[in-house]
């Protein structure tokens, strides 16, 4: 069993006493149906007194992500291949935005919800009621998914003594509010940590992020307005042969016409299982440039053949210099942009691993993109 790891991993103290065990990924299936699976969510989410279906949904998001929740056999999926260390910076994020007093920084707190449906993380340290970012997707799913109420008398995890013996509270600007999240961050007194791994919260990893479809599958009982758009338009796209115009057309009913994780939910679509990308992004260059050709637009369009990519490196790692001409041919990404991704590899949408065999396979390209740059600037 692997040594649990601090909640805050900047926090290098092996004396620190709130504790989670350490995330674990397990990949399973190929092609279109690759998928990963969180064994042990359910003991981190504990850990952090949070509903697992939380950090899962909040990968998703981020991840841009098709999830799946089966909390009856407390099975957790994330769409696409991702590994352990990527999900713990981005768990990191999710502790930071949902889970940590602003103030203290303390982990021991609980989620409370206003009459106008805004979210409070109430730490049970200090005493303090920090904001949650209600412009994050989760914070929309948290309303309309609320873990069930703290019962009178219930313990936190973080402690046999407190108890709380009302069902609901208020804030410091007198807004009534009820207990969300019942139980604090788990506390353990542990000595044996192996803190040897650097901690990094990977900007890259956890920035904006886009896959197939970023959301939560629903059970049938839930209503259509909790299934996420990206969701929708992922599904919309695999259920059959769609013109790029419907395709578009779909989008903008989903207010994703613009939005530039659309693009790599679109490109997995279409693009995931194809042998032929050059043919194929001929075929779809137009409906890619529709969705925008900001800078967000083009990384997130190279972001999605990443992922293409990655699906089927057997295949594609050979093809993909080609498949990058013709991106750069069709005006769909531009020279700066391309020389700027080349600059480093990035986890921001694959493993690591798959991101350095990725941006080998593009040297070529790039070395013709850095050449014809000096040409003309000799001319």
């Amino acid at each position: 069993m692997a040594a649990n790891i601090n909640i805050r991993r900047d926090v290098k103290d092996p004396f620190y006493r709130y504790k989670m065990p350490r995330l674990q990924s397990k990949v399973e299936g190929k092609g279109n149906g690759i998928k990963t699976v969180l064994p042990n969510i359910v003991e981190v989410s504990r850990a952090l007194s949070r509903p697992a279906a939380y950090p899962t949904k909040y990968f998703g998001n981020e991840l841009g992500a098709q999830t799946k929740i089966e909390d009856k056999n407390d099975r957790f999926i994330v769409n696409g291949a991702h590994d352990a260390d990527k999900l713990q910076s981005l768990l990191d994020g999710f502790i930071e935005r949902f889970v940590l007093c602003g103030s203290c920084k303390s982990p021991e707190t609980d989620l409370l919800i206003t009459k106008d449906q805004s979210i409070i993380r109430k730490c049970m340290a200090c005493g303090h009621n920090s904001d949650v970012d209600m412009r994050h997707r989760l914070a929309t799913y948290i309303i309309k998914n609320p873990p069930p109420k703290e019962k009178k008398g219930g313990k936190h995890a973080s402690s046999g003594t407190r108890q709380d013996n009302s069902s609901g509270s208020t804030s410091a600007n007198g807004d009534e509010i009820d207990v969300l999240a019942h139980g604090t961050a788990q506390l353990e007194i542990s000595a044996d940590e192996d803190d040897d791994d650097d901690w990094g919260y990977d900007e890259d990893a956890a920035a904006e992020i886009a896959t197939p479809s970023g959301g939560l599958a629903q059970s049938p009982d839930d209503d259509d307005d909790d299934i996420d758009p990206f969701d929708q338009l992922g599904d919309y796209i695999n259920s059959g042969e769609h013109d790029d115009s419907a395709i578009y057309a779909k989008a903008v009913e989903l207010d994703l016409g613009k939005n530039h994780r659309t693009l790599v939910v679109v490109i997995q679509c279409l693009f995931e299982g194809s042998t032929t990308l050059v043919k194929d992004i001929a075929k779809h260059h137009k409906l890619l440039i529709r969705f925008g050709k900001t800078e967000k637009h083009q990384r997130a369009v190279i972001g999605g053949f990443e992922r293409v990519v990655e699906a089927n490196l057997g295949q594609l790692l050979s093809k993909l210099p080609a498949a990058l001409m013709a991106l750069f041919e069709k005006d769909i990404v531009e020279e700066e942009v391309f020389l700027e991704w080349a600059k480093k590899p990035s986890k921001k949408y694959v493993s690591k691993e798959a991101a350095k065999k990725i941006h080998k396979a593009a040297q070529p390209f790039i070395e013709w993109l850095e050449n014809a740059e000096e040409e003309s600037d000799s001319e």
